[in-house]
């Protein structure tokens, strides 16, 4: 299976059960070639976006299950669901764009988002609202691949290295601040 096709994947369990985003996967490969991390990141997106679509679904017959298995979900828990429920009530459709780094992640979005737009709305905003964080993703790592290029062979190694230590440290500090 190509790395395309892991991406989609990985973007879809991502906005279901999965608790590690796809990114990981798409900056790793931008390491080593920008152009297949892009179509890695569509993919994650377009595979994100069908998952959101099934969880608004899923939702919007059955709100409460939904809400309760999104929440149960490893390190995500009613602490991320409430607060990102009481955003939707206060500032409405905008509350999704406010921040992508607030911690929320879309498959919350997707379960508590059938009490406030429709359908269509809800896809509409789906794809800009998945490429945003994953957009910011790509602009840390297109330029450390961009450094690689200029030594290929020495820098990889480095480069890899630097992926791995970032993808650690964004998952010990999300984890130490929303689990704490």
């Amino acid at each position: 299976m190509s790395g395309t096709w892991w991406s989609a994947l990985w973007g879809f369990a991502e906005a279901t059960f999965f608790f590690v985003v796809p990114d990981v996967l798409f900056t790793r490969t931008t390491l080593l070639s920008v152009k297949r991390g892009w179509l890695q990141l569509a993919a994650a997106v377009i595979g994100a976006t069908i998952a959101g679509t099934l969880m608004y679904v899923w939702a919007s017959g059955s709100p409460a299950q939904a809400r309760s298995a999104v929440a149960a979900v490893p390190f995500l828990g009613e602490k991320i669901v409430t607060p990102a429920e009481q955003r939707w009530n206060d500032r409405g459709t905008p509350s999704l764009f406010s921040n992508p780094l607030s911690g929320v992640p879309y498959k919350v979005h997707a379960v508590l988002a059938p009490s406030h737009v429709s359908l269509p709305t809800f896809l509409l905003l789906s794809l800009p609202l998945r490429a945003e964080r994953m957009l910011l993703s790509m602009i840390v790592f297109v330029p450390l691949a961009m450094w690689v290029r200029r030594d290929e062979i020495r820098r990889k190694t480095i480069a890899l290295r630097i992926h791995a230590g970032f993808w650690l440290l964004v998952y010990a500090v999300y984890w130490s601040v929303n689990y704490s």
